[in-house]
Formats: structure tokens, C-alpha cells, sequence
């Protein structure tokens, strides 16, 4: 088991002429959506007390994200700051996403486990999905995982398209900054992470082509 606090602050830009942007600096707010399993705590969110349970925090407003001006989507920029405690266990819960999906999703059934709440057996790899995500993935499914933990950007699809390497257990207990921003120009999807509010940026890096 492992636990997850989503902590201190999320920031989501879009830079256009009809740009949206909201900061929430503690997750008492009434606009977030909490599944079971999931809480407000001290300012930040607490997942899965449980074992093997699905837990989401979903931001209730739409966003637009796509340009229908332009037939695209727009650049973006977000910003969240996490911790995993794996309390001393090798072996633990399978990760954390960030994810951008329809206001209409929901967690499927059957979807625990590797499939990360986002997916079931039967869709895992549908070309009907319309999703994308970030995920920190501390638990290898060999059915779709490289063969390591790892940090990987996921197309509608429970196999990420871009990955690198990453163990859960050497950075239990610290604070992960992550950075997710798209370029629309490039139609290129970025990730960059780093412990411990580390000015200089000595993190690590992931790039993935939506085109």
C-alpha cells in the first residue's frame, strides 16, 4: 500500500484571447469533484486509505482547451506538486495520473489496479478512448509496462507512448513538483518533474508528439 497526498497548489494557463486560468492553493474548494477513497486534508488530498481502491480528485468545470476558431488545441501550462509515502513497503500502490479528459468521465468498472482507474480490459486500448495523461507508475504490468516503475505520457491508450525510467521507493516521502505544458505549434506534449521545491531544476524531462 502507498499513500498520495496531491499537495499545495494547481495551476492550469491557456494562452489565448479567451484564456482560462484558476490556482487552488488548498483543495477545500467546492468546484472538485472527490470520488470514494479520496479527501480533503490539511489544505491538500489524501488518496487511498484503502487497499486495492480507485480514487479521483476531478476538477468540475469544463476547460477549453480546444480552439474552435482554429480546429486545434491551444497551448497549455499546468503546474502540481505531489507526494507518495510507500511506508517502507516494495511493493505498493500502482501510481498517480494527471489526466484531461470529457466533463462527462467517469471511473470505469473493473478498473483498479494497473488500469489506474482510467481504463478497464476492454478498453484499454480502444481507439474510441479520448483521453490524455500523465502517470507516475510505481507498479510494472508486464501486459503493457516497460519493464520498470516509471514516468510516462499515456494517448488514449493504458501504454504510455514516451516513458522514463523511475522508482517510487527512492523518492517516498518528498514533495514532486511536475510540470505538464503543449505547445500547439510543435504539437508537442511536455513533462518535467523535480523533488523538493529544487530551485535549480536538477529533474528529469519528457516529451511526447500529440500529432
Amino acid at each position: 500500500m502507498a499513500m498520495i497526498f496531491l499537495v499545495c497548489s494547481l495551476l492550469f494557463l491557456l494562452p489565448f484571447s479567451e484564456s482560462v486560468y484558476f490556482k487552488i492553493d488548498r483543495f477545500n474548494a467546492t468546484n472538485i469533484r472527490y470520488s470514494d477513497y479520496v479527501m480533503p486534508s490539511d489544505g491538500s488530498i489524501e488518496f487511498n486509505k484503502v487497499n486495492y481502491r480507485v480514487a479521483q480528485a476531478i476538477y468540475c468545470d469544463a476547460v477549453p482547451i480546444w480552439d474552435h476558431r482554429y480546429g486545434k488545441l491551444t497551448d497549455f501550462t499546468t503546474h502540481f506538486t505531489f507526494i507518495i509515502d510507500t511506508q517502507g513497503n516494495s511493493t505498493h500502490g500502482h501510481g498517480l495520473t494527471f489526466f484531461l479528459a470529457p466533463t462527462t468521465f467517469q471511473i470505469p468498472p473493473n478498473s483498479a489496479g494497473g488500469l489506474l482507474g482510467l481504463f478497464n480490459t476492454t478498453y484499454a486500448n480502444s481507439p474510441l478512448n479520448q483521453m490524455i495523461f500523465i502517470e507516475f507508475d510505481s507498479f510494472v504490468n508486464p501486459e503493457w509496462d516497460p519493464p520498470f516503475e516509471h514516468v510516462g505520457i499515456n494517448i488514449n491508450s493504458i501504454s504510455s507512448s514516451n516513458f522514463t525510467a523511475w522508482n517510487a521507493s527512492l523518492h517516498s516521502g518528498e514533495t514532486t513538483d511536475a510540470w505538464v505544458s503543449y505547445n500547439a505549434t510543435t504539437q508537442l506534449l511536455n513533462l518535467r518533474w523535480s523533488y523538493d521545491a529544487r530551485n535549480d531544476f536538477r529533474g528529469n524531462t519528457n516529451t511526447s508528439s500529440l500529432s
